[in-house]
């Protein structure tokens, strides 16, 4: 396989090789750049962080519904109208921070498309929850590398 991206062109050139002595299939595709998106400000202060294997187990439970993630100084709880599903910091289940110095926290996350926070799952070690900073927004941030994240917000809670 060979992989060419032309400056110039705004297109990337994609060249399968076979083993045997056959033409090779060549792929087209258009480049798109990336756009620059405003989430808002995090407020780092209050966090919950769970492994991704728990989120995925969240995720596979909750299908298709809305979760209310409700964090005290010593757990999570994970909920919805079908499951109830909950977290121990002290068994180091989750980490929470920030909880329990103000009014009570709470995030709200749709898991719907369930396959983008599946695949998540797979790409990162931890998923961590974040309010913004204006309290009315949930940031979902899972770290795929040192220079990666995926970063999803929710304006709704």
């Amino acid at each position: 396989m060979s992989l060419f991206l032309f400056k110039n062109l705004e297109r990337l050139l994609i060249k399968f090789y076979s083993p045997r002595e056959e033409l090779p299939l060549i792929r087209k595709f258009g480049v798109r750049y990336a756009v620059f998106e405003d989430f808002g400000n995090v407020d780092f202060e209050i966090f919950v962080s769970i492994d991704s294997l728990q989120f995925r187990h969240i995720i596979q439970e909750c299908r298709d519904y809305m979760v209310r993630v409700t964090p005290t100084h010593s757990h999570v709880r994970f909920c919805n109208e079908v499951k109830e599903i909950i977290f121990k910091k002290e068994e180091g289940e989750c980490i929470i921070e920030g909880v329990g110095k103000g009014p009570a926290v709470e995030f709200l996350i749709p898991v719907y498309p369930t396959h983008v926070y599946y695949n998540i799952t797979f790409q990162a070690q931890r998923v961590w929850l974040f309010k913004s900073a204006d309290k009315c927004g949930t940031f979902i941030i899972a770290p795929v590398g040192l220079f990666a994240q995926f970063a999803i917000y929710f304006p709704l809670g």
